[in-house]
């Protein structure tokens, strides 16, 4: 599958969650492209406020990926989008 599909179901996620549609959750089962992925969504505390993290990963024979985007809800109810690489250097996944 092409990862930039992937990356546009977590950017729907992500705005879904924005919108105060999508709660957090725990290995919910999603279908989409007819693969289904592992859905977490949860959220830890951060330096400038409150990260949320949303991730789906697939799982294979012998290897699973995982694929990740962040928020950062800072006061004021403000938003810092994170992609892949900046949750990396915070030490997720």
């Amino acid at each position: 599958m092409n990862e930039s599909i992937i990356y546009a179901k977590l950017e729907f996620l992500r705005d879904q969650f924005i919108a105060g549609k999508l709660e957090c959750c725990v290995d919910a089962e999603l279908k989409f492209d007819d693969q289904i992925f592992s859905q977490n969504i949860w959220r830890e505390a951060h330096e400038k406020g409150e990260l949320v993290v949303f991730m789906l990963g697939i799982e294979k024979c012998i290897i699973s990926n995982k694929y990740c985007l962040g928020l950062i809800i800072a006061k004021g109810e403000t938003f810092e989008f994170l992609n892949n690489e900046q949750l990396w250097d915070l030490g997720i996944p």
